[in-house]
């Protein structure tokens, strides 16, 4: 494949072409494997199977899932591109059928005559892996997600019993409620303008769906609970499928029209409350709570909508901040304000804390500057007590992808937890890092290397109690 017309296939963004199985006898362990952890890492990501048309970070991509099953300190490493209808058709013909979200093509009828995807809208399957209610889903915002078994073998497209109809779309961005177990979620429909929140509950099935009316489908990839809100951000960030498949640059950034902030009632019953402000885009929150009749919502902040259909514009590294957001349920006042100056992103918290008051976010973070392709060189802590933000930086070239929280089962302290993610050190090669949460200062307490790369990704989750046996 020739990638050099795209900056986010270069480096580490470039994709790995095998699938592997590596025992504890291929990683290499520096440091102790905390004999806690029994489960698995894995994470999501963008993976080119075949030369691409087109490429528009972080929307495309062919989804591949990373794991490292830990379980008492042993250790094994697993890599699986997710296979989709339209993965599978391309591989019977041998290449690139299905073009980018951003310059979308027509499907061939010879592919549709032998029985291949006639979808012209690829289900990347790219973006996040989930574990709830004893399913592994490989997930992606415009389409149904895809069931996969233990070991990341794909079992198929699955529509939680009927739940999802043909045309709904699921985010791949849901929250799960620590007191009830409740996965809450949304749908969106290439059909409609409407958003509707979808909950299902701690063994996966259907529960509830709370309609909320918008004048045009946006562009809304997360959401936020707090004990009795379900919280979004309506950007003025739109898709024009239409001028997708007609070549032209889909996407629109329409400032003059404001943000508005969404309070959704989660019992479904209550008014919908609107909050309004001027223009901003976000793709992640940290986390949310309710506190004295506000509701206070830490999120990272974004100037713009950060991608576009042409390459090289820089859109997509524009400045990223961790904000704090206060919103009067009286009053319907807003206050935004900047929580920190460091470049970050992929932002988590310790998720048993997730719509609660909390102390500790993580994130993504940079501490240095990028040419091309923008990337995170560090993890960070954000500290909502005392103000500080505390960097562990994994070398000046290295990338480091999202964390993810993992609870220590013997404490219920956020400090007393871990946090993991994927590492890559052009000095140091691919390896997890796992560090402690309280004290980020001494850096990991384990990093388990992995021969070759693990390219960036997106989102990834600890799935408690989930092993290869």
């Amino acid at each position: 494949m020739d990638l050099s017309p795209f900056p986010y296939l270069q480096g580490n963004y470039a994709p790995v072409c095998e699938e592997r199985d590596l025992d504890a006898s291929a990683l290499r362990v520096e440091g102790k494997v905390p004999e806690q952890l029994v489960g698995a890492y894995m994470r999501d990501g963008a993976n080119v199977a075949y030369q691409p048309n087109h490429y528009v970070y972080p929307l495309d991509g062919d989804g591949m899932v990373h794991a490292l099953y830990l379980n008492k300190g042993d250790v094994h490493y697993r890599n699986r591109w997710v296979q989709t209808s339209h993965l599978k058709t391309e591989r019977q013909f041998g290449h690139m059928i299905y073009g980018s979200v951003g310059k979308l093509l027509p499907v061939p009828q010879e592919v549709i005559d032998a029985g291949g995807e006639a979808s012209p809208v690829r289900n990347t399957a790219n973006t996040n892996v989930l574990y709830h209610g004893g399913k592994l889903l490989a997930m992606w915002e415009g389409g149904f997600p895809h069931l996969l078994n233990n070991d990341l073998s794909t079992v198929g497209l699955f529509d939680y019993d009927g739940a999802l109809q043909a045309g709904d779309a699921l985010t791949a961005h849901p929250k799960i409620c620590p007191t009830s177990g409740d996965l809450v979620s949304c749908t969106q429909r290439w059909d409609s303008p409407d958003y509707r929140v979808q909950v299902f509950d701690k063994t996966g099935k259907h529960k509830q769906t709370i309609p909320v009316s918008f004048p045009r489908k946006g562009i809304i990839h997360d959401l936020q609970i707090t004990d009795n809100y379900i919280v979004i951000f309506y950007a003025p960030a739109f898709h024009n499928l239409e001028k997708a498949m007609r070549g032209e640059d889909p996407f629109e950034w329409q400032p003059q029209l404001g943000t508005k902030i969404i309070a959704i009632p989660r019992d479904g019953v209550g008014e919908q409350i609107v909050f309004e402000t001027e223009a901003f885009f976000s793709w992640h929150f940290c986390n949310g709570y309710e506190e004295g009749g506000k509701l206070i919502i830490d999120y990272i902040w974004i100037n713009s909508i950060p991608f576009t259909q042409a390459q090289g514009t820089g859109v997509e590294k524009q400045p990223r901040r961790m904000q704090r957001m206060t919103l009067d349920l009286k009053t319907k006042q807003v206050t935004n304000e900047r929580f920190s100056d460091v470049f970050c992103e992929f932002s988590r918290c310790d998720e048993r804390r997730m719509g609660k008051h909390y102390r500790y976010g993580f994130a993504a973070s940079s501490n240095r500057d990028w040419d091309d392709a923008h990337g995170y060189n560090c993890t960070g802590r954000y500290d909502f007590k005392t103000g500080e933000t505390t960097l562990w930086e994994f070398g000046q070239g290295a990338n480091a992808g999202e964390p993810s929280y993992v609870p220590n089962p013997d404490s219920d302290r956020e400090e007393d937890g871990w946090v993991t993610n994927f590492v890559y050190n052009p000095g140091e090669g691919a390896f997890l890092s796992i560090l402690s949460a309280g004290d980020f200062s001494s850096g990991p307490v384990c990093k388990i290397h992995i021969p070759g790369r693990v390219p960036n990704g997106f989102h990834g989750n600890w799935c408690e109690g989930l092993t290869l046996a």
